[in-house]
């Protein structure tokens, strides 16, 4: 929502004061651009401001968790770091310019994002292309290694969102939904078979959140749900390892030295930790708990470890802001593709994230999934700053109910409140068209 600021022609900006007795020239096309300045407002700073401290930490635990292992492999102990800053970098240009475009300009590029992201997941799959370490998981191109499954949940994202922005007022028609299940479906099984669990889950609960917030039916969207999860148990039951890591969560000093070890190292570096913690880079000093691959999915603990209960406390309430923020703004978006874009990015950023501490606090199984915007992985951070980029996008255009107007959302969500037509407790249909604004 562009705000339209008027002020007299020819009034000097930020104060500035004309020179008594000369009047400047008049010329048509500086009055035109005086009377009219398009002027869009400020991003939400609730989101911006915790983005930015967990990117700033998780590059600070990213160099103190890796140090040693980069001297040792690289006799650099500064280079997994330096990578990870730059990227960080690299991103925080990225969301600075799509915070600053309108969110609607993507909406074109939504399908073709797709179908992309889904050549570049068959692509890591096939025998010969180069991958990182070998795992079918990321493309590598030269020095750069792109995360296939990372670009694949935002540019499900963006498809759904079009779609059901689209679409969403034919909910109740069943074959509304295959293009949207098909697109879920697809995403999902190219990142199972990887194999991804963890990164797999995710794509289901942003499909399943998607799927709830435009209106699908309750039988569609549980139906759905249960499949995703009758086909997760099959694959872990094909794979011994997965299996594995089942039976070591639901007990975890049963194997304390092989397939419990890293999720034990954790939970002792927490308790190590404290409440104030022991110190910037003390985890890789002699008598530190060390973790196995710590700056990845274990970084969590890392933080426990020397910043002790008050840091995990921060990034816990971190997250915590972005999600309840990021849900105000899905709220109080101006149409559908805008509260679902946010939607979708609130799931898949603060649903990751909580998974991975869940991992990290034994309280879910292992399933090797990074935690959002400190974990370590450069294209990863890259696509998440994106995201959070177009999440302050949305929320630059977020309206009171005052300012609302004509846009009426679904009579089981109240009269008093107008805002994007999302769903409802009661699945009921949406408001005439000539009351919606999509």
């Amino acid at each position: 929502m562009s705000r339209i600021v008027r002020r007299v022609a020819g009034t000097p900006l930020d104060g500035a004061r004309l020179a008594p007795g000369r009047r400047s020239r008049f010329s048509p096309r500086r009055a035109v651009a005086s009377i009219l300045q398009v002027k869009r407002p400020p991003e939400d700073q609730w989101i911006l401001l915790p983005a930015l401290l967990l990117v700033g930490l998780g590059v600070l635990m990213v160099f103190s968790s890796s140090a040693l292992n980069s001297l040792i492999s690289t006799d650099d102990a500064y280079g997994m770091g330096m990578r990870q800053l730059l990227f960080a970098a690299m991103g925080l240009g990225a969301l600075a310019i799509l915070s600053s475009i309108d969110y609607r300009r993507w909406r074109p590029f939504a399908t073709p994002a797709l179908l992309g992201s889904l050549a570049l997941l068959i692509l890591v799959l096939i025998p010969g292309v180069p991958t990182e370490q070998g795992l079918r998981r990321s493309l590598s191109v030269g020095p750069i290694s792109i995360h296939a499954a990372e670009l694949a949940k935002l540019a499900l994202i963006l498809c759904l969102a079009n779609f059901f922005a689209n679409r969403g007022h034919l909910m109740e028609q069943e074959g509304t939904l295959y293009p949207a299940l098909a697109a879920i479906g697809a995403t999902f099984f190219f990142v199972l078979i990887a194999p991804d669990l963890g990164t797999a889950t995710v794509v289901a609960g942003i499909g399943f959140a998607l799927f709830f917030t435009a209106g699908a039916p309750l039988r569609w969207v549980f139906g759905t749900a249960l499949m995703a999860a009758a086909v997760s148990v099959i694959g872990i039951s094909l794979r011994s390892y997965q299996a594995a890591r089942l039976n070591n969560w639901m007990d975890p000093f049963s194997d304390p030295t092989g397939g419990s070890y890293q999720t034990l190292q954790g939970l002792i570096a927490i308790a190590t930790g404290g409440i104030f913690g022991t110190g910037i880079g003390t985890s890789q000093q002699p008598g530190g708990v060390i973790i196995p691959y710590a700056w990845n999915d274990y970084i969590f603990a890392v933080v426990g470890e020397e910043f002790g209960f008050l840091g995990a406390v921060v990034v816990i309430g971190a997250f915590i802001a972005i999600a309840l923020r990021g849900l105000r703004v899905a709220r109080r978006a101006p149409d559908t593709f805008g509260a679902l874009l946010a939607t979708g990015i609130v799931v898949w950023i603060c649903g990751q994230a909580f998974l991975n501490i869940g991992v990290v606090l034994a309280i879910l199984p292992v399933t090797g999934i990074p935690l959002p915007l400190l974990s370590q992985g450069g294209s990863s951070l890259f696509v998440l700053m994106c995201a959070i980029g177009l999440l302050l996008s949305v929320s630059r255009e977020t309206m009171g109910a005052q300012e609302i107007g004509g846009i009426h959302a679904r009579g089981d969500r109240g009269r008093r409140y107008g805002g994007a037509p999302l769903s409802g407790p009661r699945r009921s249909s949406y408001a005439p068209t000539s009351t919606t604004r999509r």
